[in-house]
């Protein structure tokens, strides 16, 4: 992927929101549609999917265990973690927003969560070039569901 392909992606907010819902809704599957991801849960998503190197890692991973195998396999995935998260945040509002907008996801105001509004994948996502970064999205939904926002932090080496 050159360098402009990959700029494109990242500023891309049609698909920040397509990859945010495939994490949000892979989250709610996985506790039962009772609730769904906190907003600091999706900070770091689109800072890890849109890495070249970590999508590579996690996209083919299997859901159980996943995120410390992972991890342990290879360190330098939280490189820098936190600062990517600091410097995507206004990607991640804009894609927030969008999805918002669109109905692809929704904001419960008293708990404080983000629901995925709906159940079958938009177009966007089904595209061969897109598949691996919406598998990564989907498996990190399915990971930080299991797991504390401390833990998450820890894991990653977040500071919020």
């Amino acid at each position: 992927m050159t360098l402009t392909q990959e700029a494109e992606l990242v500023q891309n907010a049609a698909l920040g929101a397509v990859v945010l819902w495939a994490f949000s809704n892979e989250y709610c599957d996985q506790k039962l549609r009772r609730s769904g991801p906190p907003l600091p849960y999706l900070l770091p998503v689109l800072p890890m999917v849109f890495h070249a190197e970590t999508v590579e890692n996690i996209s083919r991973r299997h859901f159980d265990g996943g995120l410390l195998l992972a991890l342990a396999e290879n360190r330098t995935l939280t490189l820098d973690l936190n600062e990517r998260v600091q410097n995507f945040a206004p990607q991640t509002m804009k894609a927030l927003n969008l999805a918002f907008a669109t109905g692809l996801l929704s904001y419960n105001r008293e708990s404080g969560e983000i629901w995925a509004e709906r159940r079958g994948i938009p177009s966007l996502g089904k595209s061969p070039e897109i598949k691996p970064i919406i598998a990564s999205a989907e498996r990190l939904g399915y990971w930080f569901s299991t797991i504390g926002i401390d833990q998450l932090c820890s894991y990653l080496h977040l500071k919020f």
